[in-house]
């Protein structure tokens, strides 16, 4: 299991996700994790459309989380 992987076990559904690169390639239209099925290493993703993006959780290289906590 990669580092990913274990750090989406402990993301809380409904995290905003600024940018997720698969394959070292932009995956675009992603915008909120849904959840990680451990058993089938697979992770859940969906946009404002309500489409859901299904990727196999190790071959996520990098996802960025947004934020709300903005200095000012």
């Amino acid at each position: 299991m990669t580092s990913i992987c274990r750090l989406l076990e402990e993301t809380p559904s409904g995290t905003a996700v600024k940018e997720l690169m698969m394959n070292g390639e932009d995956v675009s239209g992603v915008e909120e994790f849904v959840r990680y099925d451990r058993k089938r290493g697979l992770a859940y993703f969906t946009n404002s459309s309500n489409s859901t993006f299904v990727a196999i959780c190790e071959r996520i290289d990098m996802i960025e989380f947004t934020t709300s906590n903005k200095k000012k």
